[in-house]
């Protein structure tokens, strides 16, 4: 009897264990989103949307989503992905939302208001647009 339950054990341990492939394609991680410019400025008035990527990159749309930017932010804005709406916060008031300076992110959480730093902003083309897109 104890013979056949360690057997089962080692049976069902074996079953479970999966091979390091396996282990590495259940939790890669995902590609970082590398910007190539930071420095890059939206008229806060001309933004239309956004498309949040994750909790520290998201996409502002410009002229009815003719431009699209993208946003780096620290700290990370936690869940922002569910939110459906957010403001840009002109820190500076020169009226544009910039990769550098005082300009953030904010949108309401659990009740109060999370805000997040832009560290850089990056002026996307169609083709960047997409690539950016697909690593969602």
């Amino acid at each position: 009897m104890k013979t056949a339950l360690v057997a089962m054990s080692l049976m069902l341990l074996a079953a479970c264990a999966g091979t390091p492939s396996d282990v590495q394609t259940r939790h890669k991680p995902k590609e970082s989103i590398k910007m190539t410019r930071t420095s890059d400025c939206l008229s806060e008035s001309l933004i239309s949307g956004f498309q949040a990527l994750d909790d520290h990159h998201l996409i502002l749309f410009g002229s009815g989503r003719r431009k699209a930017y993208l946003v780096e932010i620290a700290p990370a804005c936690f869940d922002m992905t569910r939110q459906n709406s957010l403001a840009t916060v002109d820190g500076d008031n020169n009226g544009q939302i910039c990769g550098f300076g005082t300009d953030s992110i904010a949108y309401e959480q659990f009740g109060r208001m999370e805000r997040c730093r832009v560290m850089g902003m990056e002026e996307l083309s169609e083709e960047r647009l997409l690539e950016v897109q697909s690593r969602k």
